[in-house]
């Protein structure tokens, strides 16, 4: 899902105006109920072999290692924005969504690189496991507050980068922030239906869209951004960094800088759902690049069929095919001018 990146396109662009607003002391409080305390792991994972996976049938030992992760310079950060799968009534579950921004305030850049939820990583402390499973066994194994710090450390072993920061929404925070945007615009690119849509309540609906540009409230966009049967996990990745871009239109173009009495509204809305590490000095620096960028400043990434193996004994698992593709990709993230990787570039 793309529920993290709803924030991180909200709170950027309207971060200056809390700031100055008239009512900032009320938007200040909701902010700081969203910060949660940096957690450091241990440096030996408890339980490891009791919790950790075995290979599944025909795969491949695992990967050559990515180089040690390099400090990016001042100016740059890489966060890891994060959607949870939890009901009614759930404290803690695997990961839905996983993306990773890359933004870079001397250029001026963003690159976001979207996982798929079954990709078989090396969980540090845990063996091999689905890389949505990284979270769930922090909370779960290690204690409250590890999962973020577990599963940016499983992202950063992979892609060679360090995670500085992560931000974590649910499906509910997703609805509520969409609906108290109006909604979002987003052209669908061909019909989709799902004869098998997974509800909250653990059953299954049909669901259907058609192509063509469409208004979408808060549960027909988290529809669309989770919808897969219709076509696949990499379908269903290019759909959240379009529901994303919507989203990031849809705050600028409402004005949302200029209207300092009611984004106390909107961090009211956020406080309720919304867990990040990132600080209110962090938000005030990203805040610097959400006023200057645009669109065409926003560069989208995927790992692709292409670059994965499916293995469906004894469970469902995508093995990543080639080690060297994948940094490659992150490089091209990192800087354009580095040639194509192959990864999926979605089309807005």
């Amino acid at each position: 899902m793309v529920l993290g990146i709803t924030t991180v396109a909200l709170l950027i662009a309207a971060l200056p105006a809390i700031w100055l607003g008239s009512k900032w002391n009320r938007a200040l409080s909701n902010v700081d109920k969203m910060i949660v305390p940096t957690v450091t792991l241990p440096t030996a994972t408890p339980g490891a072999q009791a919790a950790g996976a075995s290979s599944p049938a025909g795969a491949a030992p695992t990967a050559e290692p990515m180089p040690t992760a390099i400090p990016e310079p001042e100016g740059v950060s890489n966060i890891l924005l994060v959607g949870t799968d939890a009901r009614p009534g759930e404290n803690v579950s695997r990961t839905d969504t996983l993306v990773l921004v890359h933004l870079d305030s001397h250029s001026n850049r963003v690159g976001m690189l979207s996982f798929p939820r079954d990709l078989w990583v090396n969980i540090p402390g845990f063996a091999q496991n689905r890389i949505n499973t990284a979270y769930l066994l922090g909370e779960t194994k290690l204690g409250k507050g590890y999962g973020p710090a577990l599963l940016k450390q499983t992202v950063g072993d992979l892609t060679g980068l360090r995670i500085d920061r992560f931000m974590l929404i649910n499906f509910e925070g997703f609805r509520a922030v969409i609906d108290k945007l109006g909604g979002i615009y987003v052209d669908v690119p061909k019909t989709i239906d799902d004869p098998a849509y997974p509800t909250d309540d653990y059953r299954t609906i049909k669901i259907h869209f058609d192509p063509g540009r469409q208004l979408m409230d808060g549960d027909r966009a988290l529809i669309y951004a989770r919808t897969r049967h219709a076509d696949s996990d990499f379908g269903r990745n290019q759909r959240q960094q379009q529901v994303l871009m919507a989203i990031f239109d849809r705050v600028r173009e409402q004005g949302l800088l200029s209207q300092l009495t009611s984004l106390d509204d909107y961090t009211d809305v956020l406080s309720n759902y919304i867990r990040t590490d990132i600080s209110r000095g962090e938000m005030l620096g990203l805040a610097s690049v959400g006023t200057r960028l645009h669109p065409e400043d926003i560069q989208r990434f995927a790992i692709d069929a292409k670059m994965v193996t499916p293995r469906t004994q004894p469970a469902y698992v995508l093995l990543l095919k080639d080690q060297k593709a994948l940094r490659r990709l992150v490089s091209q993230m990192i800087d354009p001018s580095v040639a194509s990787a192959g990864g999926e570039e979605p089309a807005r």
